[in-house]
């Protein structure tokens, strides 16, 4: 009886690692509802046999966030609506501790190589589909199900360089294999033709530069490979690079202080009045902002060419940053600062066991790439990116340690 009532939460286990890490291009939004469901349930075993919860610093960051959206939300809301309850889109933050405080009852060593091997096969999975979809079904830009375009694309990036997990604590030759994880992460974003995340790019490469356990001749003639191969194909067959070939032309712009002219690239000049839009906004209400419904009409008054924002109940500003600034000001920016860095004190306050390098290594990939990517993109706020977030920090914080933690224990590390 005792075995099968261990089998359970071990499969929600194994269900929530599966669904963030292989299923998200192939799932989107339906798998972070079910992911959601899982994480629900596995707190709620943790719940029925530990009621003793102890939040450490990265998850009483993630509380905070939380907290400060809400209560900007709350005070910017206008009489008569119920726009603070907007906050529920972040609620996910508030779960984190919840979720992680019950994943560390199933750590053990070579958890973080698991993790490595489901997120090589996640990017895997996105590349191919992606490669069907524009060789075979000629689609002009590859996406997953369920996910829009620019989030679905980004994530695999993401699990192909937290595939590299695969890289530590194995002795093996074949480890080797886990260095593809970021090729076919940049080939679905090339595939999906959008070019937000590969500003990512550089900085995870130097992430993995600094603490991958390889040699750095191996490493760097894997780069070097790569930009070789990337180069190639620019000379030979132009086309493949489709809208990233306008990024030269939109950097020299904004360099010169110029904007984007719409003929340089009409969404990059879309983008760019959006910018000088929200500027505006957030001047006139600097604190707490206008809350997120209400965040583009506010933008909008600000723009003297009008732009097709949409339904302001699903419409966005193109950026996390530009988000958080308008429709929660100062407090909304505290809040983007607190949950980006999250993670990474998590990882950098717990325990110094086997696994410590891999969780900070995958933490800085996740904060680093939802920051360069966020900064032209929104991520946050969508159920889809907030979700896998979480889940994301969770599972490397959480489940990423040598020891599982006694049911009935408390779960703060020693060094907390």
């Amino acid at each position: 009886m005792q075995s099968v009532g261990r089998a359970i939460p071990n499969s929600l286990v194994l269900l929530l690692i599966a669904g963030t890490f292989v299923f998200p291009f192939i799932g989107g939004s339906v798998t972070a509802y079910a992911l959601i469901v899982l994480g629900l349930l596995l707190i709620g075993w943790d719940f029925s046999r530990s009621p003793q919860v102890e939040v450490d610093l990265g998850a009483w960051m993630f509380l905070t966030s939380w907290a400060l959206i809400a209560i900007a939300f709350a005070a910017s809301n206008l009489p008569g609506r119920t726009d603070f309850l907007f906050a529920a889109n972040f609620s996910m933050f508030a779960l984190f501790p919840l979720l992680s405080n019950a994943l560390q009852r199933f750590g053990a060593p070579g958890n973080a190589r698991q993790v490595g091997i489901f997120s090589l096969i996640g990017s895997l999975v996105a590349a191919g589909i992606s490669a069907i979809q524009v060789h075979v079904f000629h689609v002009a830009r590859a996406h997953g199900y369920g996910a829009l375009l620019i989030p679905s694309a980004t994530v695999a990036l993401f699990l192909g360089f937290f595939s590299l997990l695969g890289l530590f604590g194995s002795p093996s030759r074949w480890r080797y294999a886990f260095l593809l994880g970021p090729l076919a992460g940049v080939s679905t974003v090339l595939l999906a033709g959008t070019r937000g995340p590969l500003l990512a790019v550089p900085l995870l490469i130097v992430v993995a530069i600094a603490l991958l356990p390889i040699g750095r001749h191996i490493l760097l003639g894997a780069i070097v490979t790569v930009l070789f191969a990337m180069t190639a194909v620019a000379v030979v067959r132009p086309s493949a690079f489709g809208r990233v070939a306008a990024l030269p032309a939109i950097l020299t712009e904004l360099v010169r202080g110029e904007g984007v002219a719409r003929e340089t690239d009409d969404s990059a000049n879309v983008r760019y009045r959006i910018l000088q839009g929200s500027i505006g906004a957030f001047r006139d209400s600097p604190w707490v902002g206008y809350g997120w419904y209400m965040k583009v009409p506010a933008v909008e008054h600000h723009i003297s060419e009008s732009v097709r924002f949409g339904d302001p109940l699903r419409a966005h500003l193109h950026s996390d940053i530009l988000d958080f600034g308008v429709s929660a000001g100062v407090v909304g920016l505290l809040a983007y600062l607190l949950a980006l860095l999250a993670p990474v004190v998590g990882a950098a306050r717990s325990p110094r066991d086997g696994q410590y390098k891999a969780r900070l290594f995958a933490a800085l990939i996740l904060s680093i790439g939802y920051a360069c990517c966020g900064a032209v993109n929104m991520l946050f706020g969508f159920e889809f990116t907030t979700t896998l977030y979480v889940c994301f920090a969770a599972v490397f914080v959480g489940y990423c340690r040598d020891v599982a933690t006694p049911v009935g224990q408390p779960t703060r590390s020693p060094s907390a």
